[in-house]
This record gives C-alpha cells, sequence and structure tokens, in this order.
C-alpha cells in the first residue's frame, strides 16, 4: 500500500478507484459534507467519534438506517460494551461504569454508533478495524478534525 503527503508530488492527484472515507475525531462529519458538496462521490467507510451529540448528529446527518442493531442485548451487555469503547457525554472524558448504568440512551447511542460504521473512541482503534483492504480496487482517505473546543471559547 502507497502511502502519500501532501507535499510528496508535483503533479494534481487523480483518484480513479472508488473512494472509501474513514474519519476520525469525525464531529458531525464535515470532511464527508466536503466531499458532498464538491460532488466528489465516495463511501462513509469508518469513522472513530466519542461524542454522545456528535454520535447522534453523524448518524442524522448522513445514515438513514433505522436499524435495531442493540436487538438481543441486554442494558448489561450495552454498558459492558461503552465500558471497552468509552463514549463520553462532555468532550472530555469517558463515561464511568456507573454513569453507563444510569444512562437510559445506551441502545439508542449503540444503534447510532452501528448504523454510521463508529468504532467510537480513537484511543481503543486498532488499525485492522479500519478494514483497509482490496486496495487495489478502493482509494482510502483517511481525514481527521482537532477539536474544536480548542478554538471555541
Amino acid at each position: 500500500m502507497n502511502q502519500i503527503g501532501i507535499f510528496d508530488f508535483s503533479e494534481p492527484l487523480t483518484i480513479t478507484k472508488p473512494r472509501r472515507l474513514i474519519e476520525l475525531f469525525a464531529g458531525y462529519g464535515s470532511q464527508s459534507l466536503a466531499l458532498k458538496y464538491l460532488g466528489i462521490p465516495f463511501e462513509h467507510w469508518k469513522i472513530a467519534e466519542w461524542a454522545i451529540p456528535s454520535i447522534q448528529a453523524y448518524k442524522d446527518m448522513h445514515f438513514d438506517d433505522d436499524t435495531d442493531y442493540s436487538l438481543g442485548l441486554s442494558h448489561d451487555e450495552l454498558v459492558d460494551y461503552f465500558t471497552v469503547h468509552c463514549i463520553s457525554s462532555d468532550y472530555n472524558t469517558p463515561l464511568t461504569r456507573e454513569q453507563l448504568q444510569r444512562r437510559k440512551d445506551l441502545r439508542r447511542i449503540y444503534n447510532n454508533a452501528k448504523a454510521s460504521h463508529n468504532l467510537l473512541s480513537v484511543v481503543n482503534v486498532k488499525g485492522s478495524e479500519l478494514e483497509i483492504t482490496d486496495t487495489e480496487h478502493y482509494t482510502y482517505i483517511l481525514t481527521y478534525s482537532f477539536p474544536c473546543q480548542d478554538l471555541s471559547g
């Protein structure tokens, strides 16, 4: 697999294969919106976003999937899942097991994450989970956003 940097070529980059987008620190998906508004076709491949409001916003803006992926999972199983994969309600700190136990919306968060191919906290993402395969047939574009909170306030 070839990786190129932004300054590694003198000719304009031409992508001829279908694009698969991976957004780290995805927020509501500004990179995918940019591609969409530019008319560049792509497939939402994976995202990593742990903030509960952003998980909801991303799913609502980019996916029309209302599948119940949590069917058959108990509340305790959802708590176990989010204890490992980490979500945040304040954009800064992961919810504790005790905080997760008290939440009534874990099923909705889980379904939104699954519908949008969300790997949740980037801290726990393994390279293999990005499923970058079949590179002779697809071009993978990996983007990331630094936290907008750094510019707020």
